[in-house]
């Protein structure tokens, strides 16, 4: 996958200014991990932190660590 198609899912929060974050929220049948990205309004980074919070809380991965 290309620089560009990972940057298509950035940049219109880079240019507008939305907080917004990508975090694991669970794993595939195959093992692949499954990503949630959130987004918010300007200036309200306290609510999707918040949110993620909650959601890192009921994730299925959240105690799933790889083995090193």
């Amino acid at each position: 996958m290309g620089a560009s198609h990972v940057s298509s899912t950035t940049v219109p929060f880079n240019l507008t200014g939305h907080p917004a974050l990508s975090m694991r929220f669970g794993t595939s049948s195959d093992g692949m991990p499954i990503g949630v990205q959130l987004a918010a309004n300007p200036y309200a980074e306290s609510t999707i932190l918040h949110i993620a919070l909650l959601l890192e809380t009921l994730s299925p991965a959240r105690d799933q660590h790889p083995a090193l």
